[in-house]
């Protein structure tokens, strides 16, 4: 459901791109700078407490319910007010009506939480799948509708809006909720104190997440960040289409067996195995073939996008590696730590991003990946401590996806060093596509077949997965 999505996604993404300009995405990301943060702490963290703590019962989700919601309406308000001087701010009117419109996905958001979290600790992925089939669906479709019909820039902000309605009026389908003013806090204590670390957290990562585009969009401006808000796109891909399928799983999963720490491993260690030999090939897959895919899927006037993207890519690589953390650490309750580690990124991130913002997009790109492995080393060292792993058996269960990718990317700079420049873009993007797969495979089916074959087992259709708890 998640690539079918996406599939639908980027088709979409490149029309727009085609209809739209650099400088409508850049007056998008500042908007969505401003609103973003609101978006993750209105619900006060809740929803992970929700999956987590496995007691909290109807009544209490009714009184949580109605705060969240009463809170997400008041944000709404909010950045309506607020919308003309977040404009000034970034020196740029046109950010104005586009907080109009987006303000209510403060409402569709909170309404959402509640369902998404029951549906979450229920194991119901199935539901979950199609939520967010629909959701990407509508906000696709909604784009290319609003950029034929000439709403420019605006087209990115009423999409996110149509795609998040519907798959509220989804949720609340499947899962209605009724909503009740707390009547009394201390009953709340509990959830709303590791709800407030949950905040923390979330504004911490929201900091350091973002501050390298509101330095380019505040310093370089709207172009130089349109172009830049394209490379992260694009270098996530990996994170964006694989890191969700596996980690709207992982909360049920890990809160599951999170005391169990035998089978706390072994789902990290598969499932971090699994993301590898997905994600490193994509990614240093497109950080050798930027410099084709970028003008034949956006356009000549797209060239600053490559750059970036190409850099980024080798920061993908970490993240990807990482990518189950957090959710080691999160979903067996340790939403301080979690906190701790993400402020010291927050801390740290933007200092960094503010000395290397004038040396233009291509000096943030690297800094993403020179200094932000640095301040996660104390969340590597929880979390394996946490599933009773070492660095080595980390570095285990990556290498035959490393392995592999280095081999293809020794044949894809081999490949493209023989091929004259007069060769067309399309011909050299499939050669190097192609040969890369194939190299790609090979090793990893030679070289590492038992531990391929050994995943393929678990997730190929028709055959039932290992129930939660057996051995």
């Amino acid at each position: 459901m998640r690539w079918a999505g996406q599939l639908l996604s980027w088709m979409a993404t490149f029309v727009a791109a085609r209809l739209l300009t650099p400088a409508d995405y850049g007056v998008l990301a500042m908007a969505t700078i401003a609103i973003g943060l609101a978006r993750m702490v209105e619900d006060f963290g809740l929803d992970a407490i929700l999956v987590q703590d496995r007691t909290i019962g109807a009544r209490m989700q009714s009184e949580l319910a109605g705060l969240i919601v009463g809170v997400g309406a008041g944000l709404c308000v909010l950045f309506i007010a607020l919308a003309h001087p977040i404009a000034d701010f970034f020196r740029e009117p046109r950010v104005a009506p586009a907080l109009f419109v987006l303000s209510a996905l403060c409402l569709t958001d909170a309404l959402q939480v509640i369902p998404r979290a029951l549906l979450q600790r229920d194991l119901a992925f199935k539901r979950l799948a199609l939520a967010q089939f629909v959701q990407v669906g509508t906000t696709q479709l909604a784009l290319i509708a609003a950029a034929v019909g000439g709403l420019g820039y605006l087209s990115l902000a009423f999409n996110s809006v149509a795609g998040a309605v519907a798959v509220t009026a989804l949720l609340l389908v499947w899962r209605p909720i009724s909503l009740s003013w707390p009547r009394g806090l201390q009953a709340l204590s509990n959830p709303l104190r590791q709800g407030w670390r949950m905040i923390v957290t979330r504004v911490a990562y929201y900091g350091y997440s973002y501050a390298d585009q509101t330095l380019i969009g505040r310093v370089l401006g709207k172009d130089e960040l349109g172009a830049y808000s394209f490379s992260s796109t694009f270098s996530g891909i990996p994170l964006q289409e694989i890191g969700p399928v596996v980690t709207r799983v992982v909360p049920g999963v890990f809160s599951e067996v999170q005391d169990r720490r035998d089978e706390l491993q072994r789902y990290f260690l598969l499932l971090t195995e699994f993301i590898s030999y997905l994600a490193f090939p994509m990614s240093i897959g497109m950080a050798l073939t930027a410099d084709l895919f970028v003008p034949l899927l956006l356009g000549d006037q797209w060239h600053a996008v490559v750059a970036p993207t190409r850099i980024l890519c080798l920061y993908t690589i970490f993240g990807a590696a990482q990518l189950l953390v957090s959710h080691a650490m999160l979903w067996t309750g340790q939403f301080r730590a979690q906190m701790w580690c993400t402020v010291l990124s927050a801390v740290v991130m933007p200092v960094a991003f503010w000395y290397a913002v004038e040396h233009g997009p291509v000096a943030i790109a690297w800094t993403w990946v020179a200094v932000y492995p640095l301040t996660n080393i104390p969340a590597l060292a929880i979390a394996f401590r946490t599933v009773r792993i070492t660095v080595w058996g980390w570095l285990f269960a990556l290498l035959p996806a490393a392995a592999a990718t280095l081999a293809m990317a020794a044949g894809v700079v081999a490949l493209r060093s023989a091929l004259p420049p007069t060769v067309p873009l399309l011909f050299q993007m499939i050669a190097s596509a192609a040969l890369g797969a194939a190299i790609y495979a090979a090793v990893a089916w030679l070289a590492f077949r038992e531990r391929v074959l050994a995943i393929v087992r678990i997730v190929w259709p028709g055959r039932r997965p290992p129930s939660i708890g057996a051995t």
